[in-house]
Order: C-alpha cells, then structure tokens, then sequence
C-alpha cells in the first residue's frame, strides 16, 4: 500500500470547511486541479470527478462520510487490481479548523499508475492549499472576524490591524 498525506491548520470554522469540500458544483471554482464533478457528495453516494489534466477521463468514485468529520472517496478497478481511497478528515480546535487529506492506493497495478501520473503528495498539497485560501476568504467576509464573538458580514474597518496567522501545510 502507498499512501500521500497533506494537512493544514485553518483559520475558519469547522462549518466553513465542511461546506467548502462536500460542495461539489463549485470544486472547479476553486480546485485548479478539478474541471468538473458531478453528483452529491454525501454518505452512500456516487460522484464523478474530472481533472484538469485527466482529459476526458472521468473518474466514479463512491463517498462514505461522518457528517461534519470524515469524508472518503473511493475508486479503482475491478477484481483488485488498484484500489485508491482518499480521505478528508475535518476537526474543529475552536476557530481554528484541521483538515488532513490522505490519500491510499492499493491492490497489484498501484506501482504501474503511480509511475504514469504525477505524484499525489504535490496535488494533496495543492488541495489542502486551496481549501485554506478559500475557507479563510469566506470566513473573513461572510462570518466576519472570527476572534472578534461576532458574525458581522462587514468589512473591518480600517483601524483594524492584519492578524499574524500560524499553520502549517505540508
């Protein structure tokens, strides 16, 4: 089995997170790596997914999820012979969110994809990235400042100072 893993502390709440990956319309909005995904993702359904440099290749995947915690996608092919789950785990530190993304291939044909497509851990990054920038956006101008106790849909006035914001992605 090989796996690639990409995390981040995000600086948004739980809430904004969850809706930003199980938004499935809007994944090519923001995910440069996605051209299109179809179906809803939710516990027990099916969704397709289109990458920018997959061609016309669509992949199905089946989604399992946790409400508000997990989420994971699963693919591959028959009797086997590659298995891929990539898993999205959100957790909530009080407005601050993590979210770690792992992705796992298996069965005997891995090493043979693995060596066609380009790396997973670069892309994982690339995701974790996207999802940072986009809930931190979305958080700042729909809920306001978070530290601030108030969900005020208000710019911040021009007194405000910039926060130094910590996390890590890797």
């Amino acid at each position: 089995m090989e796996s690639s893993e990409a995390e981040a502390l995000i600086l948004a709440g739980a809430g904004t997170v969850w809706d930003i990956i199980t938004d499935a319309g809007n994944y090519p909005v923001w995910d440069s790596g996605v051209s299109e995904v179809s179906g809803v993702i939710s516990a027990g359904g099916r969704i397709r997914v289109r990458t920018r440099d997959g061609g016309k290749r669509t992949f199905r995947l089946l989604v399992h999820q946790v409400p508000g915690r997990l989420v994971t996608w699963s693919g591959g092919l028959p009797l086997g012979l590659l298995k891929v789950v990539r898993t999205f785990t959100v957790s909530d530190h009080t407005g601050f969110t993590h979210l770690a993304v792992r992705e796992t291939a298996s069965g005997p044909l891995r090493s043979l994809v693995r060596k066609t497509l380009p790396g997973a851990e670069p892309a994982l990054n690339g995701y974790v990235a996207a999802v940072k920038f986009r809930a931190e956006l979305l958080s700042f101008h729909l809920e306001g400042a978070i530290f601030s106790g108030g969900t005020s849909t208000a710019a911040p006035d021009a007194t405000t100072k910039p926060m130094q914001r910590t996390g890590t992605t890797r």
